[in-house]
């Protein structure tokens, strides 16, 4: 019977390495780790002994198991395949460890040794593949196995002194672990539900977790994608290198988003102008809109209405969002021929700012550089944690140790990449006719704010400091430019603003309140204009 058992346990070992699709030498070396087993079971006592050195190969060919993803080529490996490696490997355990301590040597000692090693680097991958996994039960199983194996390597062998205090201490640890587990708070839940995000982005609610302010960030990163898959369509070998794909539908957590026929974000618009009057609203994602709930609108919807409600012209005012998630200037500019003067814009805004901050100094980083990590849910909550921190704290090191913007003098400023692209757009607004309209940038964060302020946003934002620091250069070059060209309109959005953290879900997109406040702040800036353009218009009619 006991043979029996034995010889099942070595089929099933084979048939679930070739369900796996292990290289075939490790399936082999399972096969003839389980024969070679089998046999000197049913051997004398001398043949069982001289059947030990097959025993040793097919040991040694079953080690070939753990080493399956180095032996892919092509990094292909999926889910779905490295769960069939746990089960290979759960496989290989049962084998390895089973098998060879049965047989009745003279002199068990060495196998015991081969199979408790090979127990060990199978409870290694076992908890490796299950922390990677976040398979809880799985991963309190593995460390059963791996408290079992200390015991029985301290009841089968004569250790060392250290090593018997290492066994102690690794014992000691996964008791204390798996313990202080049930203790730890589960990180908080996330979903895609605007009552929940809310929570999450608020300073006030959680500037006593940092970490929950982290796992938000990073959620709506993802969040952020997921829409930017939906709306948006790449441009290989172009400037801008993606565009807006024309009649797309996305959603950004409750609230839908809308790309036209002609690739921006709202409303259908027609392609001739006929008698009405146009805004352009050029920018990045924050003219775009991190509009998160269903009621939601983007700041330039906002300005259309308070032009209508509050000037009430005789004639249409369209207010085009132009902004796109993840431009610069340079791209905005990039694409203004085919996209924007079609539509014959009588007046253009610009809100630039947090995407183009390196065009200020080419030695800074890229805003859109390298991301920063993702905490991931692990089996122990308190290594979880701990995992992600010593990730945060390499990126941070990583990024901070460059040094941000000095200050400089105007003239410097106006020999930036950033102050030639306003330039280019002060110039061909100019030779279409169009006012330009030049508004400074305004974050969460500034030189002012609370010290707790700018380290909670520095949880999610590591490169703030020199971040602030290019806002104010920014800040002057607008006004600079403002100042050389009388016929450019400034916007001061800051006062009231900048600074003003609650109203912003991270460090420079705006809550609706702030993108209310941005309006109000744009419609001030360009209210006499606009009134002097309208009763232009009211009484010689647009120009055909």
């Amino acid at each position: 019977m006991i043979t029996l058992m034995r010889a099942l346990v070595a089929v099933c070992a084979v048939s679930v390495c070739v369900w796996a699709r292990c290289p075939w030498f490790a399936t082999a070396g399972l096969a003839v780790l389980g024969a070679v087993a089998l046999g000197a079971d049913l051997s004398p006592l001398r043949v069982r002994e001289r059947l030990r050195s097959g025993l040793a190969i097919g040991c040694g060919l079953s080690l070939l198991v753990p080493a399956m993803p180095l032996l892919v080529s092509d990094n292909s490996f999926t889910l779905a395949d490295y769960q069939r490696y746990y089960q290979a490997v759960q496989a290989w355990l049962v084998a390895v460890s089973v098998l060879p301590l049965t047989i009745r040597t003279a002199n068990p000692g060495p196998l015991r040794l081969a199979a408790t090693t090979c127990a060990f680097i199978a409870a290694a991958l076992w908890l490796a593949s299950a922390w990677a996994h976040n398979l809880r039960a799985v991963f309190y199983l593995g460390l059963v196995v791996a408290l079992a194996l200390l015991v029985l390597c301290k009841l089968w062998f004569r250790l060392p002194g250290p090593v018997i205090l290492t066994a102690n201490t690794l014992i000691l640890l996964i008791l204390v672990l798996g313990i202080a587990d049930f203790f730890v708070p589960p990180p908080p839940r996330l979903d895609a539900h605007l009552t929940t995000a809310r929570r999450y982005y608020s300073y006030e609610l959680a500037r006593k977790d940092p970490l929950a302010f982290e796992r938000w960030w990073n959620y709506f990163l993802s969040q952020w994608l997921l829409m930017s898959r939906a709306v948006m369509v790449p441009a290989p070998g172009r400037i801008p290198t993606y565009h807006l794909q024309p009649g797309t539908q996305g959603r950004l957590f409750d609230c839908p988003i809308s790309i036209n026929s002609l690739g921006f974000r709202g409303r259908e618009i027609a392609p001739e102008k006929g008698s009405a009057y146009r805004i352009v609203a050029l920018g990045e994602s924050t003219t775009f809109g991190c509009t998160l709930g269903p009621e939601d609108k983007p700041w330039p919807e906002l300005l259309e209405e308070m032009i209508r409600e509050r000037l009430n012209p005789r004639f249409p005012v369209q207010v085009i969002n132009a902004g796109v998630p993840g431009y610069t200037l340079a791209d905005n500019l990039a694409r203004l021929a085919a996209d924007v003067l079609p539509l014959r814009p009588d007046m253009i805004i610009s809100y630039h700012g947090y995407n183009g901050f390196p065009l200020l100094d080419e030695s800074l980083p890229l805003v859109y550089g390298r991301a920063p990590p993702v905490y991931q849910p692990r089996p122990l909550r308190l290594l979880a944690k701990c995992e992600y921190r010593l990730k945060m704290l390499a990126y941070r090191r990583r990024h901070t140790a460059r040094p941000g913007p000095s200050p400089r003098p105007s003239s410097d400023l106006m020999a930036t990449k950033y102050a030639r692209a306003y330039g280019e757009l002060v110039r061909i607004a100019d030779m279409n006719s169009a006012r330009v309209v030049l508004a400074t940038f305004s974050m969460a964060a500034n030189a002012q704010s609370d010290p707790d302020v700018i380290n909670f946003y520095r949880s999610g934002f590591p490169l703030l400091k020199w971040q602030i620091d290019a806002n104010n250069l920014h800040s002057r070059l607008v006004r600079e430019i403002a100042r050389q060209n009388p016929a450019v309109s400034l916007v001061d959005t800051q006062p009231g603003l900048d600074g003003a953290h609650e109203h912003f879900v991270d460090l420079v997109h705006l809550t609706q309140e702030g993108r209310r406040r941005l309006a109000e702040a744009v419609f001030a800036g360009i209210k006499p204009v606009l009134e002097a353009d309208c009763s232009r218009l009211n009484a010689a009619g647009p120009a055909p």
